[in-house]
């Protein structure tokens, strides 16, 4: 048996848990010991100057109500202690920035209800600093119509990145694991049941602290939310407070979401502002 075929073989049990709600509390351990032992980690990483991204707070999960949001700690990261959830890219007890590039796939990751007070903030580079990025780029779309951008390009470097290597089984046996990563990020998840992400948690923390010594600074993947055709990025706590500031906060009430009558968000802004001390804002 040739060496893909024996990885395969070896994933073959793993990608029942690729179905949504199919882990749970009681599989975690056994699913662990079992992926621990294909010790094969890979992916395509490059450098990326990324100048801003959004996000979007929902109030209420921050204050317990529908109240404004004055400290800018509260639009970041949790500290690692409150994290007790896994997440797409996260472990429990461990902090991970989660960001988009549009208030709409914001708005999708989120969920907000109809009532909700939110704030969306925008954050900008500070440095010029080069993010070391990693994407998740297998599945480029699921209606073969609609693609996501940031993963056909990526899609691209990695075919020339292939080239330097002539080991054709070698190349097989990336192609399977990047493919298998990229499966569990694209994992439809059951939001009752937060450890059916475990298989995309498991790879991050790998990716972020294993991959090119640690080096990896953020992971781009699809948003799942969006069919994969738009990003989500998830960035190391450090590396987002050397690097990133605020450029500007907008406060909203979500007066409409999508629904098969109606679809799209309606919002209906009550403030917002670019003036900030070192931990305030200044509300218009």
């Amino acid at each position: 048996m040739l060496g893909h075929e024996i990885l395969l073989r070896k994933l073959m049990p793993l990608r029942h848990f690729l179905v949504k709600n199919s882990i749970n509390e009681t599989n975690i351990e056994s699913i662990r010991k079992y992926i621990d032992k294909i010790t094969i980690l890979t992916s395509l990483t490059y450098k990326q100057k990324i100048e801003s991204f959004k996000r979007v707070t929902i109030n209420s999960n921050i204050l317990g109500g529908n109240k404004r949001i004055n400290e800018i700690s509260h639009l970041k990261y949790p500290p690692k202690e409150y994290v007790k959830r896994y997440g797409r890219a996260n472990n429990i007890n461990e902090s991970v920035l989660y960001a988009t590039f549009d208030p709409i796939t914001a708005l999708s990751e989120m969920r907000p209800k109809i009532g909700d007070l939110i704030t969306i903030s925008t954050w900008k580079l500070k440095t010029d600093y080069d993010l070391t990025v990693t994407p998740i780029f297998k599945n480029t779309t699921k209606n073969e119509e609609v693609y996501n951008g940031v993963s056909l390009r990526a899609s691209i470097e990695y075919r020339k990145s292939l080239q330097q290597y002539d080991d054709d089984q070698l190349k097989k046996q990336l192609d399977i694991i990047i493919q298998f990563i990229a499966d569990c990020f694209n994992k439809e998840v059951d939001d009752n049941n937060h450890f059916d992400y475990f298989l995309s948690s498991y790879y991050s923390n790998r990716i972020f602290w294993e991959l090119q010594n640690g080096e990896i600074d953020a992971i781009l993947y699809p948003s799942v939310r969006q069919s994969l055709t738009l990003t989500n990025i998830a960035i190391k706590p450090k590396i987002f407070d050397a690097n990133y500031e605020l450029e500007k906060v907008e406060e909203s009430i979500i007066r409409q979401i999508p629904t098969k009558e109606k679809k799209g968000w309606f919002m209906e802004g009550t403030d917002s502002s670019k003036t900030f001390d070192d931990k305030l804002i200044k509300w218009n």
